[in-house]
């Protein structure tokens, strides 16, 4: 193994699964978008091929420093974190159309091969958890925890600038129904410590703005200076170790298990996992 920045050969994660190099891929600094929040940053992953329009709007919000000083004023347990353009006046955008769903042709789609309560065939495209519908040949992303998705009024086109981060189980049923454009793939344990609101009152809204937790600011990993930039892998889901990674999950041989659970998986569970590479050390 090499240290002081060079690259590590190998990585083990949990259930003893080796990747090697060629298990990763790097995200697009493009499309790597960094939340500095107060109790530290967190990655996000776009997704421009389910959500190309959305995604860009997320880029051109942050280099317009739209989110810099706003804050997670809405913020459910079990929920959603949300924030944006409601938290004041702001500065309008115009609303652009729904890509709640997309042609599943072309996709590298990979069923898990277990069956889902709320889709035809689950699986993953990309890293990101992912439905895809034989009937129909459309293909959507899930509502899993640290999905990144837009807000909207009744209009299915009505997104603008409002966005909102899962961070329950239990929101699937909001599939197909808002657009997915991204996913948390690192420091989720950061967006867990913001302040929560009581749902019954205000629909979750935090009405003490001394208690919302501020937006220290939104930026794209390519805007960001090329020697301090963070830069992130994500494991390819058509290698050995992202079918090792699955197996460790849905079978669980291990003595501890003197009942042994049902060898089945669920996609939300089994996304992508993500390692941070960079900025690397700098040799003495």
């Amino acid at each position: 193994m090499r240290i002081l920045g060079m690259v590590v050969a190998l990585m083990v994660l949990a259930g003893g699964v080796t990747a090697q190099e060629n298990d990763w891929r790097r995200v697009d600094p493009e499309n790597l978008l960094i939340i500095a929040t107060r109790h530290g940053d967190v990655a996000v992953e776009l997704n421009p091929t389910f959500s190309p329009i959305h995604t860009q709007r997320l880029r051109d919000l942050a280099r317009a420093h739209f989110y810099d000083g706003l804050s997670f004023y809405r913020v459910i347990d079990g929920f959603v974190a949300q924030g944006g353009r409601n938290e004041g006046d702001l500065a309008d955008w115009p609303v652009i159309k729904n890509e709640n769903d997309r042609p599943a042709k072309g996709l590298d789609f990979l069923p898990t091969g277990s069956a889902d309560l709320y889709a035809p065939k689950a699986g993953h495209v990309g890293g990101f958890a992912a439905v895809n519908d034989p009937k129909t040949g459309r293909a959507w992303l899930m509502h899993c925890v640290g999905a990144m998705a837009m807000a909207r009024d009744t209009n299915p086109d009505t997104g603008d600038a409002e966005f909102y981060i899962v961070i329950g189980p239990g929101t699937r049923y909001l599939d197909r129904n808002l657009t997915i454009f991204g996913r948390v793939i690192d420091g989720m344990d950061n967006i867990q410590k913001l302040h929560r609101g009581d749902r019954a009152v205000d629909g979750g809204v935090i009405a003490d703005v001394t208690l919302r937790d501020p937006i220290l600011s939104m930026r794209l990993a390519a805007d960001l200076p090329k020697d301090t930039r963070p830069a992130y892998d994500v494991m390819r889901n058509n290698g050995k170790a992202f079918a090792d990674f699955k197996t460790s999950k849905r079978v669980r041989n291990d003595p501890f298990f003197y009942r042994r659970p049902p060898e089945v998986i669920e996609a939300c569970n089994v996304q992508a996992p993500a390692r941070k590479v960079g900025p690397k050390a700098q040799t003495p």
